[in-house]
C-alpha cells in the first residue's frame, strides 16, 4: 500500500490562466481543499519507518493488508522477530470503544486457535485517542482466503484440509461462546482465519466481538443492531438475523455458524453461497457446483449450518462432531 504524500501544486500566472472561467477556477480550488484535507487527515497515519510500542522498537518492513479503518504492517523488532502490527484509526467515539473491546477480547479469550495479542498501545492527541497499535504474531502462510486464492481454477482443496480448519475454527468459537456471558465472533470469514506453520486455523481480527445473545424489544433497537452489524459484519458471510434483526426476539452465537457454514462452502468452492443482499440471505437459498468433488455428506453439513432460523442451526460443538466424523468416515480425501 503506498503511502500518502501531500500534494504539491504548482501555479503557473500568465495569460493561459486567464483563459479559464471563473466557474472553473471555484470548482477547482474546491477540489483542492477537499483532496488537502482528506491528505491531511489521512497522512497521520502514514506508517514511520521505526516506531516504539511501550518498551518494543519496531521497524516497518512492508505493508500487509488493510480493511474499515485498519492497516497491518509487518514489522521487526530489534532482535530480529518479525510481528504483525494493526494499526486502527479512530475518528468517532465509537470506534474507540470498538478498539477497547476488541483488547478486552484478547484479554478475555484465551485458545491456541485464537491469535495471541502480544502488545498493545492506544495513542491519543490532545487529549483524544487517535490511534490504536495491535502486535500479533506473524503467520507466514497467510489466511484461508490466501489458501483459496493460490488454489488453481481447475483444481480443489483437499477435503481433509477444509474438514481439519474447520475443526481448528469451531475450537477457536468455542472459546468466544464458552465465555460468561457467550460472545460471538461475528465477523468469520477466510480473510479472518490465519494458517499456522503447522496448518492449524487461527482466528484473528477481534474487532467486531460482541455479547452474542441480545435480547431486542423494539424496532429502533433492531434498527441500531442492524446498522451496527452492517459496519462490523462482512455482509457475504452474514446471518440472516444480522440483516434483519427481529423487532420482538433475540439472536445468539449460532450468527457464527452461518458465518462458518458459509466459510467452509467458501473453501470448498471459492465464493460464499450467498452474494452479500439482504435478499439472498433471507432466502437461505444454496446452490453447489456441478462439478463437485465432496459428497452428500459434505454438503447436507452446510446446509444445516445455514438454516435461516438460527434456532435449528447446529451448536458450534455439534458442528465440531460431525467435521470430525465426515473427516473418519471420508477419510478426508476430495
Amino acid at each position: 500500500m503506498p503511502a500518502f504524500q501531500s500534494l504539491h501544486i504548482s501555479e503557473p500566472m500568465g495569460a493561459s490562466s486567464s483563459r479559464l472561467s471563473t466557474p472553473f477556477l471555484y470548482f477547482s480550488a474546491f477540489l483542492a481543499s477537499i483532496y488537502t484535507a482528506f491528505m491531511s487527515f489521512f497522512s497521520r497515519f502514514k506508517p514511520s519507518p521505526v516506531l516504539t510500542l511501550n518498551a518494543r522498537r519496531l521497524r516497518t518492513v512492508k505493508p500487509l493488508g488493510e480493511g474499515g479503518f485498519s492497516f497491518v504492517y509487518l514489522v521487526k523488532d530489534d532482535a530480529g522477530s518479525l510481528f504483525a502490527l494493526k494499526r486502527v484509526r479512530v475518528q468517532l467515539p465509537e470506534h474507540e470503544e470498538r478498539l477497547r473491546k476488541e483488547i478486552e477480547a484478547h484479554k478475555l479469550v484465551r485458545s491456541e486457535h485464537v491469535v495471541t495479542l502480544v502488545d498493545s498501545m492506544i495513542l491519543k492527541e490532545g487529549g483524544s485517542v487517535v490511534e490504536g497499535l495491535l502486535l500479533l504474531p506473524f503467520y507466514e502462510k497467510g489466511t484461508v482466503q490466501d489458501l483459496i486464492d493460490r488454489t488453481p481454477l481447475n483444481e480443489f482443496i483437499p477435503l481433509k484440509t477444509i474438514l481439519n480448519l474447520a475443526v481448528d475454527v469451531c475450537a477457536g468459537l468455542t472459546a468466544f461462546h464458552t465465555q460468561d456471558p457467550p460472545l460471538a465472533f461475528r465477523d468469520l470469514k477466510p480473510a479472518n482465519i490465519l494458517i499456522s506453520a503447522e496448518g492449524h486455523g487461527v482466528l484473528m481480527d477481534l474487532g467486531s466481538v460482541s455479547e452474542a445473545r441480545v435480547k431486542i424489544s423494539s424496532r429502533r433497537e433492531a434498527l441500531a443492531l442492524q446498522e451496527l452489524c452492517a459496519e462490523t459484519a462482512t455482509a457475504p458471510f452474514r446471518a440472516p438475523e444480522l440483516f434483519d434483526p427481529p423487532s420482538n426476539g433475540e439472536i445468539d452465537e449460532r450468527s457464527d455458524v452461518w458465518a462458518l457454514g458459509c466459510t467452509i462452502y467458501a473453501m470448498a468452492y471459492r465464493n460464499s453461497p450467498f452474494d452479500g443482499s439482504m435478499t439472498a440471505a433471507v432466502s437461505g437459498r444454496l446452490s453447489f457446483p456441478g462439478r463437485d468433488p465432496y459428497g452428500a455428506t459434505f454438503r447436507a453439513l452446510i446446509e444445516s449450518c445455514t438454516v435461516t432460523d438460527w434456532r435449528v442451526r447446529p451448536s458450534i460443538s455439534e458442528v465440531q462432531e460431525r467435521c470430525r466424523v465426515l473427516l473418519e468416515t471420508e477419510n478426508g480425501q476430495v
